[in-house]
């Protein structure tokens, strides 16, 4: 089984993006499910993710990266008994940071047992609003950046070159080394691209903070 996780802030258009990237992996012959924070609070309709043969759960109650991955657990391993999905995409709510994600699913690897693998962590951005967030919630979104394998520029569709130019450069500048794809969840636009992505290649991220002991969690003044 593959999980493939995507962060970014409110508004980046995660939800849209993936509902879409299901649809493309299901299209390939991939059995896929989604696991949502919150799902009563963003736009997922459960009926018609089923209708289309995939499989929606919510894990409610807080953040799956901290307060709850004991049921981010659990659901990873009834998914596995109950629907046996060949990919998982994860979507935690909007304050997620990469470093709580990986060690979620780190535990939910060790409490089920299940051979997991992990495709490349994605932070979405926003193409139009990302100058403006980082004034107002920076060291969050410079935090989703930085731990991130890849970011996927989303809502090209509502920008002209120069601003997604911009874009780009501010991505750069936070993490030099990190791979950047942009399309539009609503236009499916760099959709098949990122689907190309989640199937074939590895967490360089994920893999670094298990193979060298680093899940420290250093945000928001906090380390535990």
């Amino acid at each position: 089984m593959r999980i493939a996780q995507a962060t970014g802030f409110l508004g980046s258009g995660k939800t849209t993006f993936l509902t879409a990237m299901a649809s493309e992996l299901r299209s390939r012959g991939w059995k896929v499910a989604l696991i949502v924070n919150d799902v009563g609070h963003i736009n997922v309709d459960q009926e018609v993710i089923r209708s289309k043969g995939m499989e929606v759960k919510e894990v409610a109650g807080g953040c799956i990266c901290c307060e709850v991955q004991g049921t981010f657990s659990t659901t990873v391993m009834n998914l596995h008994m109950s629907f046996r999905p060949d990919i998982i995409l994860v979507e935690p709510t909007g304050v997620a940071i990469p470093w709580g994600l990986k060690k979620a699913v780190e535990e939910a690897t060790r409490k089920s047992g299940i051979d997991i693998s992990h495709a490349p962590i994605c932070t979405f951005v926003d193409c139009s609003m990302l100058e403006e967030q980082l004034i107002f919630v920076g060291r969050l979104i410079e935090t989703q950046i930085q731990e991130a394998d890849l970011v996927f520029v989303n809502k090209t569709d509502i920008c002209d070159e120069e601003s997604l130019g911009r874009c780009i450069g501010i991505i750069k500048g936070i993490n030099p080394t990190v791979k950047v794809l942009h399309g539009s969840g609503r236009t499916g636009a760099g959709v098949s691209e990122l689907a190309d992505i989640i199937v074939n290649e590895e967490s360089v991220r994920y893999h670094e903070a298990v193979d060298g002991g680093i899940f420290k969690e250093q945000y928001g003044g906090r380390n535990e």
